[in-house]
């Protein structure tokens, strides 16, 4: 069986899983294609991507580019003679004449079952709609974003505690075999394209930072499910007298007291329970900026002046 040239674009660590799982496997990687070095911080330090790093390691040829549109990119892929591209976690647009370059076409796998939850913040758009399942879609790239074809399908519970990080850790292992089983078989054509129904397609938003500010307000049962998808990034925070808080863990506690949203009802070694439209969020996690993460029952007898009972954080 012939041997598959591949052209992989990826950038953080969940697409290094998936193409460290590919050199594993020994599949040829002709070229990868990851973003440009951020710079960091004040000292403006230099980050590279998971997916550069795994190139170096392994001794492979890369690219570093913010943007494919440039005539240069389409003759060095077209040179390579590929026959697939595989993207993971890119974030770029991939031109219609670069994506003719393939004879196997380019491939994408995104973390949900399209057509629902197209777009940049699959996982946690599951998480924060109580989302039963999810998983792993592997579609045909195309000139728009998550409708190509879908190549290959496969599911996964969510449990009722599961946070961002745990699931996409799950979804990593799941994406990188339902890979290698797509990829064994692509020549047997056991894959036949199926168009996505678009009255059935949901879109996510992005998230930014700001978006992991509390607002008590909500539902306790909202808010618990905000921390457990933006658990660890953006993380979600409150402020209280202008110290910002970033909650790890929290559980609900059921209330038949109605009381004022944000209101500290108590705080000991149990948690800092905070009212909400209807319940209690009970944090049992938490950090301060520029300070470690720490359970509420190591911390709570230095900060009990912090938390005082009845006071309200808007």
């Amino acid at each position: 069986m012939k041997k598959i040239k591949i052209i992989f674009a990826g950038t953080g660590k969940f697409s290094s899983v998936h193409l460290n799982e590919l050199i594993l496997k020994k599949f040829k990687i002709s070229t990868i294609i990851t973003k440009i070095d951020k710079k960091i911080g004040r000292g403006k330090k230099i980050k590279f991507s998971e997916v550069k790093k795994t190139a170096i390691n392994n001794h492979l040829p890369f690219i570093q580019t913010n943007s494919l549109n440039s005539e240069e990119y389409y003759t060095i892929l077209k040179k390579k003679k590929p026959d697939i591209m595989i993207i993971v976690s890119f974030g770029l647009i991939i031109p219609e004449k670069i994506i003719n370059i393939f004879p196997l076409g380019c491939i994408n796998i995104h973390t949900s079952l399209l057509p629902k939850f197209r777009g940049p913040s699959p996982i946690q758009s599951a998480i924060l709609l109580g989302k039963k399942k999810t998983g792993i879609t592997i579609i045909q790239i195309n000139n728009k974003l998550d409708t190509g074809d879908i190549l290959y399908k496969k599911s996964i519970n969510i449990e009722k505690k599961e946070t961002y990080d745990t699931l996409k850790k799950k979804l990593s292992i799941l994406g990188k075999k339902s890979l290698i089983k797509f990829l064994k078989n692509i020549f047997l054509k056991k894959y036949i394209p199926i168009k996505q129904i678009e009255n059935q397609a949901t879109y996510t938003k992005k998230i930014y930072k700001k978006d992991g500010l509390i607002n008590w307000n909500q539902n306790a049962s909202e808010i618990e499910k905000k921390i457990r998808a933006f658990n660890s990034w953006p993380g979600t925070f409150f402020f209280i007298k202008n110290i910002m808080i970033k909650i790890w863990k929290a559980n609900i506690i059921k209330s038949i007291k109605k009381n004022i949203p944000g209101k500290i009802i108590q705080a000991n070694k149990n948690g800092i329970s905070i009212s909400t439209k209807n319940h209690l969020i009970n944090i049992t996690e938490l950090q301060f900026a520029g300070k470690k993460k720490n359970k509420v029952y190591n911390i709570i007898h230095s900060y009990k002046k912090l938390f005082e009972i009845g006071q309200i954080i808007i």
